[in-house]
């Protein structure tokens, strides 16, 4: 009785290299593979250690006041400041230049509170009576006051949600910054260490047991330091400095474990 077509040969099975013409052996050892998946992990490095610092930046965490603002239901309304501004205070950037005010108001909101106080409002220009501003605030609760930032986009505060790039000075600042972190950060160390150093070189460092457990040991301190805002817990100083500076360890990790490559 014949064997069957495909399954084996004179010389014992076929394997699925043999039937593709090529050995994956070949391939592991291939010098162009082993830079192609070295400066895809550094890719993937560049791009996790970009986002982690957009959702710094980004964070819908605002504070004890827009907690309670949001846990009585806030919502986003278009109000006429009736009462103020008092307290005014300018704010200056680095030139000295006014960039905005911030002040105490008293507004209007069409179907709420006639006079609904806000402290601490912040706007471009000097608010005036009669001048419209976008507030925040909650209808079951007005006792809370409201708040005005024109800076901060209200309705993904009112959510709780997190917008990377938003149409404010903070979505501004979260895409310079991915920019910098994963473009030149990323794509200068990416290409330090995938093209500089040799292929056997690398071969030996995605096998090195010291360097692997650091990486893993940074990504789990990691995780732990945002598990507060992913589970909605509490936070610790230690935690808020993992956080914070999880773009830093994530690369700097890489770094550290890379550099030998170089040296040896």
């Amino acid at each position: 009785m014949s064997k069957p077509a495909g399954r084996t040969s004179a010389h014992g099975p076929v394997t699925l290299g043999d039937a593709l013409g090529f050995s994956f052996n070949d391939l592991h050892d291939s010098r162009a593979w082993i830079k192609l998946r070295t400066g895809a992990v550094w890719a993937l490095v560049a791009f996790a250690s970009g986002s982690f610092f957009v959702a710094l930046l980004t964070s819908a965490n605002a504070g004890e006041k827009l907690d309670g603002l949001r846990t009585a239901g806030a919502e986003v309304s278009t109000a006429t400041v009736v009462g103020g501004p008092e307290a005014v205070r300018e704010e200056l950037t680095d030139e000295h230049a006014v960039k905005g005010y911030v002040s105490r108001l008293v507004v209007y909101v069409p179907g709420g509170p006639g006079r609904l106080p806000v402290h601490g409002a912040y706007t471009y220009d000097r608010p005036r009576a009669g001048t419209e501003v976008q507030v925040l605030w909650a209808r079951s609760a007005p006792e809370l006051g409201g708040y005005v930032n024109e800076s901060k986009d209200l309705g993904v505060l009112a959510g709780a949600r997190w917008d990377a790039f938003a149409d404010d000075e903070a979505g501004a600042g979260s895409l310079l910054a991915f920019i910098v972190i994963t473009g030149v950060f990323g794509g200068v160390l990416g290409a330090v260490f995938t093209l500089s150093p040799r292929a056997h070189a690398l071969q030996r460092l995605a096998g090195s047991a010291p360097s692997q457990t650091v990486r893993a040991a940074l990504a789990v301190a990691v995780f732990w330091g945002w598990s507060p805002t992913l589970l909605g817990q509490e936070v610790t100083v230690l935690q808020w400095l993992l956080a914070a500076g999880s773009f830093l360890l994530v690369l700097l990790g890489y770094v550290v474990t890379s550099i030998r490559t170089l040296v040896r």
